[in-house]
């Protein structure tokens, strides 16, 4: 099935704090919150979600359509050298004349907490592909993902998905606080599933005032990464917990959640059950947190497929 991946196409400035970022902040002094967090270094790796996700599916043999932007700078430039050179159709790349490209800032410290912050860039417009000009299957499916990005674009998407009824995964990400309740159940509504963190899932229900058992009438299942400790699979019948896939070295978490959803389209598009796909997922995120950025490691199928083999015990068929 095509694989449309929608987001957002940014390089990340990453930086290592070398304490807690917890031992600097003090809860009662918020309202004053005037702190500086001095790190060991800093390194430009290319990034976003669209990105990444994309870059991790071509690894698992995939050649994903994305939708996204970049400015006419020369990291815009640089990211379509590098889209061209996975194989991929760029087409859907909106360039922007007037803004740079989006740009993420990220400290993580001892205990693999991260500050983020962000600057949308060439994100900002309304980045979406008409239906018409998505490609698809001869029978006219797709499958799509709707990752954090330009928020008109995330809107639009789901509008798209849901109108054809097409099969997609609703995934706010760092972009949930821009939203209203409202307008996230409405991007929520007609969702194969929703994909967050444990924070984000805390704030979706906080945002929209649901019970967790509520996001169901929106959705058939809600995927919650855990960060070391996993994820979790819920659905109108019950959770499951996912362990981690060990990684042969931990450098850095930055893109894991990214490589994960990697995995998981890949399973959904394969037709495997909703917690193999879950397994995939995590087995593929094992790879990314080996290496300093969220496009630096490498992998194949078959090694990710065994990772799944050695800690799921499950031979999953692709």
């Amino acid at each position: 099935m095509t694989i449309i991946v929608s987001g957002s196409l940014a390089f990340d400035r990453l930086a290592e704090f070398g304490g807690m970022f917890t031992d600097l902040i003090l809860p009662e002094q918020l309202d004053i919150l005037n702190v500086c967090f001095l790190v060991n270094k800093v390194e430009r790796f290319q990034g976003g979600t669209a990105g990444n996700i994309a870059y991790n599916l071509t690894l698992l043999g995939e050649k994903p359509f994305l939708v996204s932007s970049v400015g006419d700078d020369p990291d815009g430039l640089d990211y379509l050298a590098a889209i061209a050179g996975w194989g991929l159709d760029a087409r859907g790349v909106r360039t922007d004349p007037n803004l740079a490209t989006a740009g993420a800032y990220i400290a993580t410290d001892r205990a693999e907490r991260q500050l983020i912050f962000f600057n949308p860039g060439a994100m900002q417009g309304d980045t979406a592909v008409g239906w018409d000009d998505l490609p698809k299957e001869p029978d006219g499916t797709v499958l799509g993902i709707v990752s954090p990005g330009g928020f008109s674009a995330m809107k639009t998407m789901c509008s798209i998905y849901k109108e054809h009824n097409a099969a997609f995964v609703f995934d706010p990400g760092q972009q949930v606080p821009v939203f209203s309740g409202d307008e996230l159940l409405e991007m929520l509504d007609g969702a194969m599933m929703l994909v967050v963190n444990e924070y984000e899932h805390e704030l979706f229900l906080e945002r929209t005032g649901l019970p967790a058992e509520g996001l169901f009438r929106y959705t058939q299942a809600v995927l919650v990464t855990l960060g070391e400790k996993g994820s979790r699979l819920d659905t109108p019948k019950g959770s499951q917990h996912v362990l981690p896939v060990h990684a042969a070295k931990t450098v850095n978490p930055t893109g894991a959640g990214d490589a994960y959803r990697a995995g998981l389209l890949k399973g959904l598009d394969a037709g495997l059950p909703l917690i193999s796909a879950c397994r995939l997922g995590a087995a593929v995120a094992s790879f990314c947190v080996e290496a300093p950025g969220t496009q630096e490691h490498s992998f194949t199928l078959d090694q990710a497929l065994d990772r799944v083999r050695r800690t799921f015990k499950e031979d999953l068929k692709l």
